[in-house]
């Protein structure tokens, strides 16, 4: 294993547990629990862990497959805008499970996490590229 892999490895099992301390404590269960039917319940959990785990799979995915071509800069380019799109689509997954009309009402509990996590995410993975740039760079 990598160590980008456990990196990402370790990520995901703290965002799980930060997920399961959200779940747990009192914002949730006075704001969420009484709008969340039953059969809603797994589309918020599926929004939640597209939002705050899928960045770290993805860069994970990205950083691994971007050695192994030559044109591994635009995969690079292209990881910010993934990270968007995976914070809209849980944000609309969670949306939609909870009768609210933004998480203005709810204070943006549920995403603000996976805001930190992408940006904390970002911080990490171009830093080890500008790393690892420059430790390939030969001396002149």
């Amino acid at each position: 294993m990598r160590r980008s892999d456990l990196l990402a490895l370790v990520g995901v099992f703290l965002m799980s547990c930060e997920g399961v301390s959200f779940a747990m404590g009192p914002l949730f269960r006075q704001l969420y629990l009484p709008r969340i039917n039953a059969w809603e319940f797994p589309i918020a959990i599926a929004g939640w862990a597209l939002a705050s785990c899928g960045p770290i799979l993805v860069a994970a995915l990205f950083w691994r497959l971007a050695g192994r071509f030559s044109a591994g800069w635009l995969l690079h380019v292209l990881l910010l805008p993934c990270f968007y799109a995976l914070l809209l689509a849980g944000n609309w997954l969670m949306l939609s499970a909870v009768d609210v009309p933004d998480f203005d009402v709810t204070m943006g509990a549920p995403i603000l996490p996976a805001f930190f996590c992408i940006l904390v995410i970002t911080v990490v993975y171009f830093s080890a590229l500008a790393v690892k740039r420059v430790s390939n760079r030969e001396p002149d």
